[in-house]
C-alpha cells in the first residue's frame, strides 16, 4: 500500500514541480488552479504529500548530505581514509572540496550544495497551496482543515527559508503564489523575522500530535512549528547587532509551551529506545524525514554519519574492520569524558577517545542487510527537530537572559535522561555548559557547525579546531557558495563573494 501511495505522490510532484519556472519566476498552471484541481480535501492531501516528497528529495538525494555537511565542517575530525575533498571541507576550504574528485560526485556532491533551486521548488509549491486552499469554498473543505493545511504549507515554506538562510545567509524571499519578478536577496535577519511572524500566527492551527502514529513527526505538528520558531529566533539573535532580549524571550516562551504538552516526552536511553528514537515516530520526534527499508523507502546511505564513523556490525561486511574517520582524542575527552555516569558514551560509542580508526559510532543503529554478501546498511530516519534540541535551545535562551534557574531546569532535563550529573553552574560557565550539552546530545545530528556559527564560537580556537577569522566570517566564510545559475535571467541577484 505504501508503495502505491509513494508512486501517486511522485505523480503529484511532477505536477507540483511546474509551479516553479527557472529560478524564482512562477507562472499560473491551469490544472492546479480554478475548478480543475482544488475541488476537495483529497486534492489538497495529494498536493501536500507531493510537497513533502520534494522536501525529502532536497534533503536526502543527489549529494545533499543534510547531516554530513553540518557535522564535518570545521569539526575536530581526522579523515583517515583520505576520502577526496573531505579534508578540504573539514578545513572550510569549500573551493577545494568542490574542485575535488568528489566535488561533483553523486554521493558526496559538494557542488550540488551550491544550488538552491530545489528549496525554492518546495517554497513555490507551498505558496501555491496556501493561496488555493484559502480560496476553496466552504462546501469543499471544512474550516478546521483549511486552517490546518494552510498552516502546514506555511511551516514547509518557513522551514525551507530557515535551511536556506543557514547555508547561504541573505536569500530571496517571497510568499505570493505566482511570483513573476526576478528577486534579489533579502537580509537574513529580515527573512527570519518575517518567517517567525508568519509561523507564530498559525502554529495553533496545527495539531499537537496525530492519531495515526505513522504521521507523528513526519507531518507538521505544533511541536515542529514551535521548534522552528525557536531555531529561527536563535539564528536571528546570533546575527542581529541590536537588542536580543525579544528573541530569547520568545524562545523561552515556546520552550515552556512545548514542555506543557503530554504528547511530547523523552524516552529513557536504552539500546532499544535509542533505535526507536532514530527510527522515528516517537514522543521525542518533532519533525523528521522517515525511512523504512521494508517498503523500499531507503534513504541515501551517504548522509548517515555512520558511513564515516562506523564499521561492522553497524556498516559494511565482516571485512569492514575500521571506520573511515574519527574524532580527536581531545574533543572526545572534553565532550564525553569517561567515568561520569553519562550513559550516552557507552550507548553511542566504542573506542571513543582512542584516536584512531577503531572509533565506532553506534548512535544510528537501525540496520538492514542487502546483497549477496549481506552488506549492512542504515535504516534510520533523518531527525530534523527532536525534543531535547528544543529543550536545550530554551536553556540557552534563558541563560542569555541571565535566568539561571530556568536555564538549569531545561538543560538538566536532558542530562537527567542521560543519567549525567546535573549542572549547578551560573553565568558564562552555564552558557558554556549548555553549548557543550548541545554538542553532546545532538552529536552527528546536523547541528554542530550551525551552533558554532550562530553563537560565534566558530571564531574561537577554544571551541573550533578550524576557526574562521573575524574578517572572513563577516565576509561570508561561514556560508556556502551560490551557483552562478542563480544569476540566469535575474539582474537583481548577487552571489556570496567570499567564495568567488
Amino acid at each position: 500500500m505504501k508503495k502505491i501511495i509513494y508512486i501517486i505522490f511522485i505523480a503529484i510532484i511532477s505536477i507540483a514541480a511546474l509551479s516553479c519556472k527557472k529560478f524564482l519566476n512562477v507562472t499560473p498552471i491551469d490544472n492546479l488552479s480554478g475548478n480543475n484541481y482544488w475541488q476537495n480535501e483529497a486534492d489538497v492531501e495529494k498536493f501536500v504529500n507531493g510537497i513533502y516528497i520534494k522536501l525529502r528529495s532536497r534533503i536526502l538525494n543527489n549529494g545533499s548530505t543534510f547531516y554530513t555537511f553540518a557535522d564535518l565542517r570545521c569539526a575536530p575530525v581526522i579523515n583517515s581514509a583520505n576520502i577526496a575533498g573531505f579534508t578540504n571541507f573539514i578545513n572550510n576550504d569549500l573551493k577545494g572540496a568542490i574542485a575535488s574528485t568528489n566535488g561533483n560526485y553523486y554521493f558526496y556532491n559538494f557542488k550540488a550544495a551550491t544550488e538552491w533551486k530545489s528549496y525554492y521548488d518546495v517554497i513555490g509549491s507551498a505558496n501555491l497551496m496556501v493561496k488555493e486552499v484559502s480560496e476553496m469554498p466552504n462546501s469543499a473543505i471544512s474550516d478546521e482543515s483549511r486552517k490546518r493545511y494552510m498552516a502546514e504549507g506555511i511551516f514547509l515554506r518557513n522551514l525551507c527559508y530557515f535551511l536556506l538562510v543557514r547555508m547561504y545567509g541573505d536569500v530571496p524571499y517571497y510568499t505570493n503564489a505566482y511570483n513573476d519578478q526576478p528577486l534579489g536577496r533579502t537580509n537574513q535577519i529580515s527573512v527570519m523575522k518575517n518567517c517567525i511572524a508568519d509561523m507564530a500566527a498559525v502554529k495553533d492551527d496545527l495539531p499537537v500530535t496525530y492519531v495515526d502514529a505513522s504521521q507523528v513527526g513526519t507531518r507538521a505538528m505544533r511541536g515542529a512549528a514551535l521548534a522552528l520558531i525557536m531555531h529561527m529566533n536563535m539564528w536571528a539573535a546570533g546575527f542581529d547587532n541590536g537588542i536580543k532580549t525579544a528573541y530569547y524571550e520568545q524562545v523561552v516562551k515556546c520552550g515552556q509551551e512545548l514542555s506543557s504538552y503530554a504528547d511530547y516526552g523523552l524516552l529513557d536511553y536504552t539500546v532499544d529506545n535509542n533505535k526507536k528514537i532514530f527510527k522515528g515516530n516517537t514522543k521525542e520526534s518533532l519533525f523528521e524525514i522517515v525511512s523504512n527499508a521494508n517498503y523500499g523507502e531507503v534513504l541515501s546511505q551517504y548522509d548517515n554519519p555512520s558511513v564515516f564513523f562506523s564499521k561492522y556490525p553497524f556498516r559494511g561486511t565482516v571485512t569492514t574492520t575500521t571506520s573511515q574517520m574519527y574524532y580527536s582524542v581531545k574533543f572526545m575527552q572534553k565532550v564525553f569524558p569517561a567515568g561520569n555516569g553519562d550513559v550516552r558514551r557507552n550507548l553511542w560509542f566504542e573506542n571513543a577517545d582512542i584516536g584512531n580508526n577503531t572509533f565506532q559510532l553506534k548512535k544510528f543503529s537501525n540496520t538492514y542487510p542487502s546483497g549477496t554478501n549481506n552488506t549492512i546498511s542504515h535504516d534510520d530516519s533523518r531527525i530534523i527537530f527532536r525534543l531535547p534540541d528544543a529543550l536545550l535551545l530554551t536553556a540557552e535562551a534563558a541563560a542569555n537572559l541571565d535566568d539561571n534557574t530556568t536555564a538549569q531546569t531545561f538543560v538538566n532535563k536532558v542530562r537527567a535522561r542521560a543519567q549525567a550529573i546535573p549542572f549547578s553552574s551560573i553565568g558564562d560557565q552555564l552558557k558554556d555548559d549548555i553549548y557543550y550539552e548541545r554538542v553532546r546530545e545532538l552529536f552527528c545530528e546536523g547541528q554542530y557547525f550551525y551552533d558554532l556559527v550562530r553563537t560565534k564560537r566558530i571564531l574561537d580556537s577554544e571551541y573550533s579546531d578550524h576557526p574562521i577569522g573575524v574578517a572572513d566570517f563577516n565576509a561570508g566564510a561561514w556560508t556556502w557558495p551560490i551557483s552562478e545559475s542563480a544569476l540566469a535571467n535575474n539582474p537583481n541577484m548577487t552571489l556570496n563573494n567570499f567564495w568567488r
